[in-house]
């Protein structure tokens, strides 16, 4: 804020008078400068929010702030290196590397932020709604880089589940399949879906198509080893 220093009229009057009866008369003197404004002080700036969790659902991944508000969000249908750029911000750079691809999935590049991988699927064209996401999110630990991970608010639990939770906190839209043997690990699993969103039919395939949040959980002890978004009912 400015401030300006002003000398009141009816002082400086006053300080005249008293001069010109202790001393002989002498040409009236000239009216005094104004003071100089005081130095200019740059307005204060707001220091952003700071990051404090990571959320995904089945549609967007989010930077939240303390309270919960968000701060970045992010789609699975924009181009990968906007959503790398966005989420670098918070989490820092990621660990980039080749992915070959399998059966069910093409070549691409992971990126990784601790127990966040960001699979870019490098298809062609990429990203086309409402069914080829252009990247997905592979969550394999409660913290993403800096910062702690878990489904957004709502996605199965008031406050959201991450990896580690017991499966048992899932009480919001769940829906949860028989438990099988997890051919890569051997390890009895059971799979639930969350946050379920319905795509259009087809006519030539009236099934029922959605994507949701998968939450893989161990059947031996029930506590929630990864998550995937978007995880499609349909396909390979």
């Amino acid at each position: 804020m400015r401030r300006r220093t002003v000398l009141s009229a009816a002082l400086a009057a006053a300080a005249l008078a008293a001069l010109a009866a202790c001393t002989p008369a002498a040409p009236a003197a000239s009216s005094a400068p104004p003071s100089p404004s005081a130095p200019s002080v740059a307005p204060t700036e707001t220091a952003a929010p700071a990051a404090a969790a990571v959320a995904i659902s089945t549609e967007h991944i989010t930077v939240l702030d303390p309270s919960g508000e968000t701060l970045a969000g992010f789609d699975y249908f924009q181009p990968t290196a906007e959503v790398v750029a966005g989420l670098s911000v918070y989490l820092g750079a990621p660990v980039d590397t080749p992915n070959p691809g399998g059966i069910e999935t093409p070549p691409g590049t992971d990126h990784v932020w601790g127990g966040l991988r960001l699979f870019d699927t490098e298809t062609d064209p990429p990203g086309i709604p409402e069914e080829n996401p252009n990247h997905y999110v592979f969550v394999t630990e409660a913290t993403a880089g800096p910062l702690p991970i878990s489904t957004a608010p709502g996605v199965g639990a008031a406050e959201g589940v991450r990896v580690g939770d017991p499966a048992s906190l899932m009480t919001i839209g769940v829906e949860t399949g028989s438990a099988y043997t997890d051919p890569s690990t051997g390890e009895q699993v059971v799979v639930s879906r969350l946050d379920i969103v319905h795509l259009d039919t087809r006519p030539e395939s009236p099934e029922e198509r959605n994507f949701a949040v998968a939450v893989i959980s161990r059947g031996e002890d029930g506590l929630i080893e990864r998550m995937i978004a978007p995880s499609a009912n349909f396909g390979v």
